[in-house]
């Protein structure tokens, strides 16, 4: 499939431009740095 018509379906949240992921990543990494935890983490069931 192409990501275009994954991203008609709303498949995806984005199309990033491959020059553009450093900052995406960066973006994503000080959001999640600067939100609270608010539990504990629970892995759950892990299947393999």
């Amino acid at each position: 499939m192409s990501p275009n018509y994954e991203a008609s379906r709303l498949w995806l949240d984005a199309l990033i431009d491959p020059l553009e992921t450093r900052t995406w990543i960066s973006l994503g990494i000080e959001a999640t740095s600067q939100a609270p935890a608010t539990r504990e983490f629970n892995m759950g069931v892990l299947q393999t």
